[in-house]
């Protein structure tokens, strides 16, 4: 398992912001990443910070050194029903490849090598053998820096590939060629062991999910479609037309208990659920939600609750730095 789908998985087990440390170390001790690495937790940290820069990051920054997992909430009409659709295509696509006839997969396998990168001119089918030795040669070019041999050897297979067949692929590699495996189904964790054996050259393993990623990523046997979906950005229209009407009803101010000495960016959770989690940047109120800053800790809340009105000071929690008590944010409500 790679770092980044480890932190996913932590992260949901944990339903909480954590710190990148405490997802590494919590990583490891379930021994979802091995590593030879000595700072596995400043690796954890990097592999987080760059894939939040993504559009569809699984993850976000709530804090310094912390993340949680996005809030992707599917409620639109629209989009459950694209998703369902993307869930059927993929399901058919898998179907399509353990029914088509093996040497039609093996020379599918040549086309998608020539997408990913290798050398059209290099790749060559060898000739159809009932799953014996090496299918598919080619040359990588991997950025003009360096030219990679590889030998492929294809199984489509419902069970899981063993370390045999990892061997066995490794005994038929020439000089200076890389050996890959690419199966419909998926590797044991004696053939994984075997394929990362230290001393022995390394076999690169594609697992049948895997493998339908990189048809989709490449657009074989798919066609993706993109449709324009217009909505209307109810924060902006709020700030727009709602301010006088806001300014006339204030939100009631409690007395303030005596000062509480905490350093922003806060993270902060809603009342009614400890995974609704939000960064607090100062006492004015000012807050970050699923990517977005709010002027208005009342609008951030309105819109991570749902409900048509919410008094943001006191929906949103913070962890007391003495006590560890969830208190509202009226607390650091600056007069």
């Amino acid at each position: 398992m790679n770092f980044l789908d480890a932190a996913y998985q932590v992260l949901q087990q944990a339903q909480e912001p954590l710190h990148f440390t405490e997802i590494a170390r919590r990583a490891l001790a379930q021994q979802l990443i091995i590593t030879e690495g000595r700072t596995p937790d400043a690796t954890m940290g990097s592999r987080l910070y760059v894939d939040t820069k993504k559009e569809d990051s699984r993850f976000q920054r709530v804090g310094k050194g912390y993340f949680a997992l996005a809030q992707r909430v599917q409620t639109d009409e629209i989009s459950q029903r694209v998703n369902i659709i993307n869930q059927r295509t993929h399901h058919q696509l898998g179907k399509f490849l353990h029914d088509m006839p093996a040497d039609r997969f093996e020379a599918l396998i040549g086309e998608l090598l020539i997408a990913i990168g290798f050398e059209e001119d290099t790749v060559q089918v060898t000739r159809y053998h009932r799953d014996g030795g090496v299918d598919v040669r080619g040359v990588l070019n991997a950025g003009s820096i360096t030219r990679i041999n590889a030998a492929v050897q294809v199984k489509k297979w419902q069970k899981n590939v063993q370390a045999p067949d990892v061997q066995n692929l490794r005994g038929s590699l020439t000089t200076h060629e890389q050996g890959i495996i690419i199966t419909t189904g998926d590797f044991s964790p004696g053939a994984r062991s075997e394929a990362n054996a230290i001393g022995k050259t390394p076999i690169s393993l594609v697992n049948g999910n895997e493998l339908l990623e990189l048809l989709i990523e490449h657009d074989i046997g798919v066609n993706k479609e993109q449709h324009t979906v217009l909505s209307l950005d109810e924060e902006w229209w709020g700030e727009l037309i709602a301010p006088t009407a806001v300014a006339s009803v204030p939100e009631p101010i409690p007395n303030q208990p005596d000062p509480v000495s905490v350093t922003y960016p806060l993270i902060v959770r809603a009342m009614n659920s400890d995974t609704i989690t939000a960064q607090l940047l100062n006492s004015q109120g000012h807050i970050v939600y699923s990517g977005k800053q709010y002027t208005s800790p009342s609008t951030a809340g309105k819109d991570a609750s749902g409900w048509k009105s919410c008094n943001g000071w006191n929906y949103w929690r913070y962890q007391h730095p003495e006590t560890k008590e969830w208190r509202a944010i009226n607390d650091l409500r600056s007069k």
